[in-house]
């Protein structure tokens, strides 16, 4: 590990270098950081993100419609001697919030060690999530079990994106912990190929994400949204939206944990099988190398209507289970039950709607890109917006089923009295983005308090409900 710091330089398109008193609040940040390790060596913040519309797409291949918020996960690092015969380099965590993430530390040569005794179906520690980070840089600069010296990381995390709420919190933090690596042992990248080694290594926690959060981490500009395609590479374009447009974040309190459970995975297999079932049904050869529903689409090279109208012929809207799939796709249930991500879930004690999930990822893609339309016309049209808003939250409660009885009830407020709502993130929870204008704004706001955050006191509104407005991405603080 190097004893000196070392900031990605000339690179092209890498993560910017911001002076730290630039930042708003960095000085108290600082301040609650520095106070366990002293004045850190370098400092990165990477922010959380709402995603406007394009839900469970992204893994499909799919583009999606997000932005960046403030809050935002601040990391201080300083790198220390620690003497010979201290033994290997050492990663040695602190988070603020200590009462609900105790600190946490290990060589770093043992990272991997750590992320594989993760237990299935409980809550990660959050020490994991930033372990993740690591691993995937060292990976990349291949230096994993290669660290010599005796040089530790000393690391305090500061996060203001609210846990479990579908805003990327758990994301922020891998993007921290893989920026801070990069910069401690003076690699360089870009931000495109940084959101995409984050969202492969966050795949070390269990979850098969598809790289929205990870992307818009890295490539968000302020004061624009961006939509994020990933397929045939990730890209990014800035979306100047309505000037007249206030989007507002409201949680549910139903928290929403993607890695604690199947359901996520679940549905990235079902829609995988999908895809195998449709390209089997049309002929298309080595149809088990396809992976998302994009890939079978630019295959066949037809629209997005054109593939809904396939489905509607190809894939029957009954429950399958994994012996009928095995059977259309003429494999051994076992050999079927071993593919890659099919491992990793309940596979045959699963009732199976593949027509319903890419039933509603196609339709999705669809809205996703007449959202984009609606924002680039000279006349903007918010009821326009907000319709699409309102319809991808049906499809994501009734097609995809990952929504909460909670979350449909703040819902189906806001949609009352605003443009429109939608549940944001991957679902079972958390968080809801509503568009409105200024004049609506007072009283919705007014209206979530009293209908919904009644319980919660004056403070409650404050607490759980935020407006916001799109925000930078990821940078290094000095």
């Amino acid at each position: 590990m190097p004893s000196d710091t070392a900031m990605p330089g000339e690179l092209k398109d890498a993560v910017p270098v911001v002076p730290l008193h630039e930042w708003k609040g960095a000085a108290g940040r600082l301040s609650k950081l520095g106070g366990s390790t002293g004045r850190p060596d370098f400092v990165v913040r990477v922010p959380g993100r709402v995603n406007l519309i394009g839900e469970h797409v992204d893994y499909c291949g799919y583009g999606v419609f997000p932005m960046a918020i403030e809050q935002d996960v601040f990391v201080a690092v300083r790198l220390v001697q620690s003497g010979r015969g201290s033994g290997p380099p050492r990663l040695i965590l602190t988070n603020t919030a200590t009462d609900q993430y105790p600190p946490f530390s290990c060589a770093i040569k043992d990272v991997r060690e750590h992320l594989s005794l993760r237990r299935p179906g409980e809550s990660p520690p959050w020490h994991l999530y930033y372990l993740c980070g690591v691993l995937g840089v060292l990976e990349s600069l291949g230096l994993e079990g290669k660290l010599e010296g005796d040089t530790s990381f000393e690391v305090v995390v500061d996060g203001r994106v609210p846990p479990r709420a579908g805003l990327s919190s758990s994301s922020a933090l891998v993007c921290a912990a893989a920026l801070t690596t990069l910069v401690a042992n003076k690699g360089d990248m870009t931000r495109s190929d940084l959101a995409s080694l984050c969202a492969q290594s966050e795949r070390h926690i269990g979850t098969q994400g598809g790289g929205m959060d990870q992307a818009i981490a890295f490539l968000a500009t302020a004061g624009t949204a961006q939509r994020i395609e990933f397929l045939p590479t990730l890209s990014g374009e800035k979306v100047t939206l309505p000037p007249s447009a206030v989007f507002v974040i409201a949680n549910s309190l139903v928290e929403a944990n993607k890695a604690a459970s199947d359901g996520y995975n679940v549905r990235v297999a079902e829609c995988r099988l999908a895809t195998w079932v449709l390209a089997k049904a049309l002929g298309v050869a080595d149809f088990l190398s396809l992976e998302k529903v994009k890939e079978l689409q630019v295959a066949l090279g037809v629209s997005l209507d054109e593939m809904v109208a396939l489905v509607e012929k190809h894939v029957r809207k009954e429950a399958y289970s994994a012996a009928e799939i095995a059977a259309v796709l003429c494999l051994p249930v076992a050999t079927l039950a071993e593919k890659p991500l099919m491992n990793r879930i309940p596979l045959e004690n699963l009732k199976l709607k593949l027509y319903h999930r890419i039933t509603h990822v196609l339709k999705e893609a669809a809205r996703v890109a007449e959202f984009h339309t609606a924002c680039c016309s000279p006349s903007v049209d918010l009821a326009r917006l907000g319709g699409l808003m309102n319809a991808s939250h049906t499809s994501l409660r009734d097609l995809y089923e990952c929504s909460h009885p909670r979350l449909d009830e703040l819902v189906g407020l806001a949609q009352g009295m605003a443009y429109g709502a939608r549940l944001t993130g991957a679902g079972w929870g958390g968080c809801m983005v509503a568009l409105c204008d200024e004049g609506q704004l007072a009283p919705f706001l007014e209206g979530l308090k009293n209908k919904y955050y009644s319980s919660e006191g004056d403070e409650g509104i404050q607490k759980h409900v935020f407006v916001t407005q799109p925000g930078a991405g990821a940078s290094i603080l000095e």
